[in-house]
């Protein structure tokens, strides 16, 4: 079998460590990026408002 030599046991714990380690960064990301976002005050004073047609 040619893939018996890839299939080692630290070869299945590197891919996996990998694995793992990019999806908690890639879910670490996506929520820092949505507080970031949610940091930015979007209130707007009275005297700035639309107010009119």
């Amino acid at each position: 079998m040619a893939y018996s030599r890839l299939i080692t046991p630290r070869n299945v714990s590197l891919f996996s460590l990998v694995a793992l380690s990019g999806g908690y960064f890639m879910v670490k990301g996506r929520t820092l990026a949505e507080k970031q976002r949610a940091v930015g005050d979007y209130s707007v004073t009275v005297d700035r408002s639309g107010g009119g047609i």
